[in-house]
Parts: C-alpha cells; structure tokens; sequence
C-alpha cells in the first residue's frame, strides 16, 4: 500500500483510506444494470430464526455465524430484496470493501527502532515482561512464513493461520507485505534490519488472511477471521485495516470477543478525519499516529472515540524476503568517509556505482552535469524541484551517470528523505533521494567522491495508523503477560492510565488519552 511521488516539485503524499458505502438496516444497494448478478451481503436473523429462511432461489449461503446470529450469503439484487422482507430477517447489510492504512514511510535507524524506544520497549523487558504466554491474533494481508524474524529458537512462533480471501490462496501467504510488517512490529526476534523491530518478541501469533494482496477485503472475510481467532483462545485481536462506514454484524463480532475477554485493537484511519471501522465501535480501541516528534501524524484521523497513539511514522519492520531495496550512500572527501540515510527510488534498479559526485543541479537538460570526468564511473547529484524524477533520470542516464542520489528540498521537515518514483519499471541506474540537509552537508566543502549502492532487502519503512496499531497490541501483550490473571478490560484501563499524556490535558480528540508506554503499563499490571 506504498504511495509515491512522480512529480518532482509535489510534496509527499500520505495513505487516505476509500471511502464505501454501506446499506442501511433493511435497505438494498441501488440496483446495478443486471438485477441478476450475485452480490454479496450479510443478513442478521432474528432471535430463534431458522436458517431454512434463507434456503429460497437465487440465494446461497457461503457463512453461517451462530454466534452472532448472522450469516454471508451471495444473492442476486431482486433475491435480496425479497428477503429484506423476510419475517425472519432482522437487516440485510452490503458485505462493504475494507482495506489496510498504511503508506511508504521514511528511513530511521538506530539499536531500537524509535518506535520501540518511544513506547520504552527495552524498559520493558528488564521487568521480564515480554509477552510471554500471550496469543496475539493479526488480521491483515497475511504473512511471509519463511522471514527469519518470525522463528524463536529454531521454532516458528506462528502457531495457527488460516486464509479467509477467496482468491486461490492455498494459505495464509502474505502477496502484499503488510501483514508481514504488522506482524514484525509486534513479535519481530532479531536486529537483521539494523534495529530491534519487534515490542513484544515473546508472544505467539495467529495469522488470519483477510485482506487480499492488492490490500482489501471485505467485512465477511474479517467476521470470520474474528471468529476463528476466538476459536484459537487469542488474547488480542490486531487490526490494521477500516472501513469508513459500520456494520451491525461486523460489530456483533466485536462486541461478542470483547464479552469473551479478547481485547480487539485497531487502527484510526488515514483520512485526517473521522474515526473509521472497526476502530470506532466501543469494544475496539481505536489507535492513531504519531511521528518521532511525538505530534500527531497529519494523516492520522482523530475524534472523540480516539483511545490511544503509537508511532506510526518512518516504521522500520519486516517485509516477505527480498521484497524490499536498500540503499546505501557514501561520501568520501580527504579520506574520510561519511554515509547518509537514504531511501530508494522507486523503480529503481540494483546495482553498485562508484566515482566522482557531480552537480547536476535540477538536471532539467542533457547538458546540466558540469564538471562530469570524460571517463570513467561518476554520481549525479540532483536538487529536488521543477521536473519528474523520470526525467531528471533520463537525463542525467543520457550524459553518462553511473548513479544518481537527489536531495530533497522539503525544508518544513528538512531529515525527511522524501517517497518518490520513478513511475514505471525500466533500464534504470541505481537511484536514491537524501535529505535537504544531508544534501546540503554532502555538497558543504566541495563535492567529494561516493558510492551509491541497490541491493535487496527484507525490511522496508511503512507509515501510517497501521503501523501505530501493532504497536499498541504489542504493548497490551507486554502488560497482560506481567499479570495475565487481568481481565480485557482491565488491560484496556492499565493501558489509558499508563500512557504519556500528549496535547490537551486529560483525553483529547487528537491523543486520545496519550502515547503507549511498555514500561508503566507493566508496572501498573503487576500492582493489580
């Protein structure tokens, strides 16, 4: 679900979750061209209702929730309509699209990602709280078996996982990589990326693929995930996905796990808005952003129902392997040598390009790189601003550029490397963006030499409520292994008492009641 900029004067775009629509108790869609096509939609029986009321013609029933007193079926529109009439039938509701909320993120780096630092992971775990015994049940695009990440001891911490997508599937693989890095935030066992990314590294998880890998899916697929990860004696639900419309059966399903003693978490939204679905029902904490200034993100939607932040930001976590690039930049100059974040270019190829860096200013022609050596391997280097990356590539490939590293020129938040692309795959050379200031300390003293290198990774930076959201799950699993005698609710309490009050004094609209914090949680637990 990454997004990139084309444009090269356009500032970084974030995530917006689609807006749907949903039908209303006892309503139906308007009706499409062919009143005969199968759609599909939930319907909630009355109490002590018959199934054998919806065996009629035109009519199939692909789920059955005794639980909830509902059912999935797939009707056509004029079938439909003739059971909103149905004594039997209490609604009838669309089977509404949701979809994961998250977005390309920045680089950051460190022991800790700043997210574990910022929730006081570490302070944590020197309490011997790790989330020991604790069944984390994650509701997302699935997950890559095979990441190192995810084996503890020679043993994979992934118990139970099961795919709810009917698109053939044989599994709960993830095809996307958003399931992977919720999942990474949350449990992640080593620092291969550089950084420890996972809060609580000693739960277990529970993998149900409700999203598809285009990143959607719909609210049948996440009814019967919940239901399964009840099944499975999960603690917690995680959800990184909305909708911005509810649904009575999809809240039947929470409401019911929050009465069962699960505690189900998810995030806001990242429409800069209203608090979407599942996240605003009353049995779901609903979670926003922060960035590493601890302001709230400006995608991250707020309001009244807001219950808690996590950093959502610049996310460093696991991806399915070898899904992700990684860049490396270097500056040489009098011997030394300095390197600089980075992120890659979209597109852009692997590869390794060494030699002198050139300025070739906003390389807005095929004669821009002055300076360039008439043979031999050289680095352009680019300003940001009046082209596309496309262009400013073409030409600066066209005077003979082995690589290419851009500097941003966002000076409102003048650390942020920029999420740009090169629109479409190509023979591209490898190409990276910098900082405006690390653009501006590579050029300070003269242009030296460097190296600019693309290779494969396993991890990548994702932003977005989607990233916050593991990392609450993942603090409350923490908490609840300190005292595991606590009940949901409790746990909900332990983690609104125990966050950093952020904003307004008290709850507010924008910080809910504050930011996660691991180790106060833990310590509040311990003295219930």
């Amino acid at each position: 679900m990454k997004k990139w900029i084309q444009a090269g004067i356009v500032s970084k775009a974030l995530s917006s979750m689609t807006v749907v629509l949903l039908l209303a108790s006892n309503v139906v869609a308007a009706a499409p061209t062919d009143k005969s096509q199968k759609h599909s939609y939930l319907i909630g029986l009355k109490p002590g209702a018959s199934t054998k009321a919806l065996h009629v013609p035109g009519v199939r029933i692909a789920s059955h929730w005794a639980n909830l007193e509902a059912m999935h079926i797939e009707a056509s529109e004029a079938a439909a309509s003739g059971l909103a009439r149905n004594p039997n039938v209490s609604y009838i509701e669309e089977d509404r699209p949701v979809y994961a909320t998250s977005d390309g993120g920045s680089y950051s780096d460190g022991a800790l990602t700043w997210g574990l630092q910022a929730v006081h992971a570490e302070q944590a775990w020197s309490q011997n709280a790790t989330g020991t015994n604790i069944n984390i049940c994650v509701l997302d695009t699935g997950i890559d078996y095979d990441q190192p990440e995810f084996t503890r001891n020679g043993v994979s911490i992934i118990k139970a996982s099961k795919n709810f997508v009917n698109d053939g599937h044989p599994d709960a693989r993830d095809g996307d990589g958003h399931g992977t890095h919720v999942a990474g935030t949350i449990a992640g066992q080593t620092d291969a990326s550089g950084s420890r990314i996972g809060v609580a590294p000693s739960v277990n998880l529970y993998i149900a693929r409700v999203l598809g890998d285009d990143g959607s899916g719909t609210t049948s697929s996440v009814i019967s995930g919940m239901n399964w990860c009840q099944e499975n004696n999960a603690n917690i639900a995680t959800l990184s996905l909305g909708s911005s419309k509810p649904s009575r059966t999809e809240q039947k399903v929470f409401d019911l796990a929050y009465m069962n003693n699960m505690l189900s978490i998810a995030a806001s939204g990242n429409d800069s808005g209203k608090i979407g679905y599942p996240a605003k029902y009353d049995s779901v904490v609903a979670v926003g952003a922060v960035d590493s200034n601890l302001a709230l993100a400006g995608f991250s939607n707020f309001g009244k129902d807001q219950e808690l932040v996590a950093p959502g930001v610049g996310t460093l976590s696991s991806v399915p392997q070898g899904t992700a690039l990684k860049g490396t930049v270097m500056e040489t100059e009098n011997g030394t040598e300095t390197p600089y974040r980075n992120n890659i270019i979209e597109f852009s190829n692997v590869g390794n390009a060494t030699g002198p860096l050139v300025d070739c200013g906003l390389a807005d022609s095929t004669t821009s790189c002055n300076g360039k050596p008439e043979t031999g391997s050289w680095i352009a280097f680019i300003d940001r601003g009046d082209i596309t990356f496309t262009e400013k590539l073409q030409n600066v490939m066209t005077q003979g550029a082995a690589g290419a590293i851009i500097a941003n020129n966002d000076t409102v938040s003048p650390e942020d490397a920029g999420s740009f692309t090169l629109g479409a795959e190509g023979s591209w050379i490898p190409a990276v963006s910098v900082s405006y200031n690390s653009g501006s300390n590579i050029r300070s003293g003269g242009l030296g030499s460097g190296l600019v290198h693309v290779s494969q990774w396993d991890y990548d930076y994702f932003e977005g409520t989607s990233m916050a959201t593991p990392h609450v799950s993942a603090v409350a699993a923490i908490a609840w292994s300190a005292n595991p005698s606590l009940t949901n609710e409790q746990i909900r309490s332990v983690l609104r008492n125990s966050s950093l009050d952020l904003g307004a004094s008290g709850r507010d609209h924008s910080y809910g009641y504050g930011l996660v914090q691991a180790d106060a949680a833990v310590t509040l637990a311990k003295g219930l």
